[in-house]
């Protein structure tokens, strides 16, 4: 037998009915992930971290936002997407550490046929 290999990231997801692509349809929204909170910053000593982790589904995305007062760093633990901040936009995948200025504009989105996941950790400035 001649041997063989595949990558997950070269292949394509089934088709048809109940697949992710047909619910996805249905759905008619493409900013669809979950997150869970991991930390929350009133159970810390300082009061300025959370820590959380989420996941955004296959050819879906975050909306975006801005949160002035905190900085944040996403690890990304599986998968890969693009991530747009400020005017910037790259590529990120298993292993990247991105650090997001406190009040930059920042969306994750995931163009690819997997979940991309990361643990992400915000921190208030110090006043």
């Amino acid at each position: 037998m001649v041997y063989k290999k595949a990558n997950l990231f070269q292949c394509s997801p089934e088709t048809g009915k109940n697949t992710f692509g047909d619910v996805l349809a249905e759905v008619g929204t493409h900013v669809i992930r979950d997150t869970l909170m991991l930390l929350r910053a009133e159970n810390t000593e300082t009061g300025r971290i959370n820590v959380g982790y989420t996941v955004i589904y296959p050819h879906c995305s975050t909306r975006g936002h801005e949160h002035a007062p905190l900085e944040e760093v996403y690890f990304v633990t599986s998968g890969k997407g693009i991530m747009e901040i400020g005017v910037e936009r790259f590529e990120v995948e298993n292993g990247d550490v991105v650090y997001i200025p406190g009040g930059e504009f920042h969306r994750a989105e995931n163009p690819f046929d997997l979940p991309l996941s990361y643990v992400w950790v915000t921190v208030k400035k110090g006043e």
